[in-house]
């Protein structure tokens, strides 16, 4: 077998529930799935099917209620630390500053260098900010911080939950780009689930469209090659929109998604 696919994010045959009131509802029901390790990959699917407890479940705060989760050829209790799962709200401690919020949580690991945590600091754009409280931060601010203080820990898979949807579309836009960059130059596995077909399309090497509870892929899809080297990340959404390839495959992810969301309802 080839060794990329032993240390893959694999889940299989998951099965997880929740009560709502007194009704049942399944979310994952023999849930199979695999994200290439190394990857960039987006999750889109309609609201309220359930795919913040797929992220839940991935990151270790859920237990399935039967079936695998393995990464890197692990099963998950033995490699959750090198998870980390980035939720919708920032959720700082206002009573520290920003250098003060990324390292709290790291005080106490030694592998971590001073040196490191100011880079880090610097190239997130953060470095003027440092002395920052959360109350003075504009949103797309804050989002960086939060963004630092998970990559502090040097995770090896990356959950993000929507997390530029609070944000204005120019902020959105620049702020997604910038930091999207500095997570792929980590080389990180990320996961990112977002209502935004246009995010994921720029952002990701891999976008996945599942349907309504209990979740299933229906369709996979993965960028066209490029004729030149630049990225569409690299371009920008704005020239990216100016790209027949990139539009072209804007529209066949929609087309795709609309269609076969249609067909389950």
């Amino acid at each position: 077998m080839n060794k990329d696919k032993i240390n893959d994010l694999i889940l299989k045959d998951v099965c997880f529930s929740y009560y709502e009131k007194d009704n049942k509802k399944i979310i994952l029901d023999n849930f199979n799935c695999k994200i290439k390790k190394g990857k960039f990959t987006s999750i889109i699917g309609p609201s309220g099917t359930g795919k913040t407890s797929l992220l839940r479940l991935i990151a270790g705060l859920v237990e399935p209620e039967s079936g695998e989760i393995k990464f890197d050829n692990k099963i998950l209790n033995n490699v959750i630390n090198q998870i980390t799962l980035i939720q919708q709200n920032p959720s700082l401690m206002p009573w520290l500053n920003v250098f003060d919020n990324i390292t709290f949580s790291n005080l106490n690991n030694k592998k971590t260098s001073k040196d490191y945590i100011e880079k880090l600091i610097k190239d997130i754009g953060l470095k003027e900010f440092s002395s920052y409280f959360p109350h003075q931060l504009s949103g797309g601010l804050l989002q960086r911080v939060v963004i630092a203080r998970a990559l502090i820990f040097n995770p090896n898979l990356l959950l993000l939950d929507e997390p530029f949807a609070a944000l204005d579309n120019l902020s959105r836009e620049i702020i997604a780009g910038e930091l999207v960059s500095i997570i792929k130059n980590a080389s990180l596995t990320v996961i990112m689930v977002t209502h935004s077909i246009e995010e994921a399309a720029l952002l990701s090497d891999e976008v996945l469209i599942t349907g309504i509870s209990p979740i299933k892929i229906i369709k996979k899809f993965t960028p066209p090659r490029r004729t030149n080297n630049q990225s569409w990340q690299k371009l920008g959404l704005r020239k990216s929109l100016q790209d027949k390839s990139f539009n072209d495959y804007l529209k066949l992810i929609r087309d795709t998604s609309y269609t076969a969301l249609d067909k389950e309802i």
